[in-house]
């Protein structure tokens, strides 16, 4: 799996839970949340994807996928180098409860996260190899003491495997739709 990514989930209850289950891909449900996190601009749909290649979505692009109790987001463009500094209008976007924000970027040797729960952020952790924490609050998750906090989180958050270590149990991100669309601001 890439090292590279970009995730924002908002969920009711354990995103975990919701993707093992392999839901059904509400595609108006995910041109809604576009227009509603990209207000103003022009979004073209470019297509289906599945959720394992839209991770590290190119710039310009977002990738949706909305289903019954979670909506994901995979975009640069929305995704901050400190969880604290997440757009107000991105948590805002939808009604559900949760929101869980991973990225990483191995070239840089960099990971964050953040979780969010009815509207507080209780955890945000960013970490890059130089110059080390750039943000570290709240409580530590219990994924975090591993070596390898990019695929400790991403399977703690998300059930998802990034490396060839498959459990029974994984998350399989080659099995989850989304929806890519291209968006332009006006000039």
């Amino acid at each position: 799996m890439a090292l590279n990514d970009t995730l924002v989930v908002f969920c009711d209850g354990n995103p975990i839970d919701v993707l093992r289950s392999y839901p059904v891909l509400d595609k108006p449900a995910t041109r809604a949340l576009a227009e509603r996190l990209f207000p103003g601009a022009g979004i073209e749909e470019a297509g289906d994807e599945l959720l394992i290649d839209a991770l590290n979505p190119p710039a310009g692009m977002v990738c949706i996928g909305s289903f019954a109790g979670l909506d994901l987001i995979c975009s640069w463009e929305l995704t901050p180098r400190r969880p604290s500094e997440l757009d107000p209008s991105v948590l805002a976007a939808t009604e559900r409860r949760h929101v869980y924000l991973h990225a990483a970027h191995d070239d840089a040797g960099w990971c964050s996260f953040g979780v969010w729960r009815d509207g507080a952020r209780v955890r945000a952790l960013s970490v890059c190899t130089n110059p080390g924490v750039l943000e570290d609050e709240g409580d530590p998750l219990p994924f975090e003491p591993s070596d390898d906090l990019t695929c400790a989180s991403m399977r703690g958050l998300f059930g998802f495997a990034c490396d060839d270590h498959d459990r029974i149990d994984d998350v399989d991100p080659e099995l989850i739709p989304v929806v890519c669309y291209r968006v332009s601001t006006a000039s």
